[in-house]
């Protein structure tokens, strides 16, 4: 990972979902549409939007369009053209850059998107259900970190990525960072190692700083499950890892017996 250029004070990621494509890297044009409560980016931007940018994972300035705009309605639709993802059966990353006030240049150039992937911009932080040493393994069979739920409720699974992702021994562009996440899978597995989809929605992953988070649901009660995030990494090198992130999810109705 690669931060873009210094002169950008902040970046925020964006998850795109691309699941239902090929097990093989492709291009997707992207839609991005900004949450107008998401007062941390409407304060820390230009009134004409030059400093609003997309990279992809790496850091990779990006080909877009502002196909709408609207500084004091706080109304924002960016497409972005031809991005490269490593995995269109997954949960991808790109990253929006912001705040540089002194940037005169308008990078934004019209085209025409074809079927657009939806890009998302979470910005909910972690309460609960939270795996904070996602790779901790102490020689047990079965996940470290265990959490409950009924089999009617749906609920995220956090798992903290921060403490997985390698830094530079010296800064480029001011930062430290160098590896970030590329793509994301998710799975359900019951005793035999089976996946199902009915216990989770991989399109609602949310990616924010420093944590990535699972959407899970349904389940037979008395029944446990292994809720598996993972994650493909990007680094300059290139110096990618997979990390299997895992959490024992167990199913209970709390009848009275």
């Amino acid at each position: 990972m690669t931060w873009y250029d210094s002169a950008y004070k902040r970046r925020y990621p964006v998850t795109v979902d691309v699941t239902g494509g090929a097990e093989s890297s492709g291009t997707e044009d992207v839609s991005i549409t900004f949450p107008s409560d998401w007062d941390d980016f409407w304060t820390n931007i230009r009134s004409d939007f030059n400093d609003v940018i997309i990279t992809d994972s790496n850091g990779t300035l990006q080909s877009f369009h502002r196909a709408t705009e609207n500084f004091a309605n706080r109304s924002l639709q960016i497409t972005v053209d031809n991005v490269t993802f490593a995995n269109r059966n997954s949960i991808n990353i790109v990253y929006v850059y912001f705040n540089n006030p002194d940037e005169a240049t308008d990078r934004s150039a019209a085209f025409v998107p074809a079927s657009p992937k939806t890009g998302k911009i979470y910005l909910a932080a972690p309460s609960n259900r939270i795996v904070s040493q996602p790779i901790v393994r102490t020689g047990t069979t079965t996940p470290n970190s265990i959490f409950s739920k009924t089999s009617v409720d749906e609920v995220y699974i956090w798992f903290r990525v921060n403490s997985l992702l390698a830094s530079r021994i010296s800064a480029y562009n001011d930062k430290l960072d160098f590896e970030s996440v590329d793509y994301i899978k998710v799975q359900s597995l019951d005793s035999s190692s089976t996946n199902d989809t009915n216990r989770y929605i991989e399109l609602n992953t949310a990616v924010i700083p420093g944590y990535i988070g699972v959407y899970v649901k349904g389940g037979t009660n008395a029944t446990d499950y292994t809720v598996e995030c993972r994650i493909q990494t990007v680094g300059t090198g290139p110096f990618n890892q997979i990390f299997s992130l895992r959490a024992l999810l167990q199913i209970r109705d709390l009848l009275p017996v």
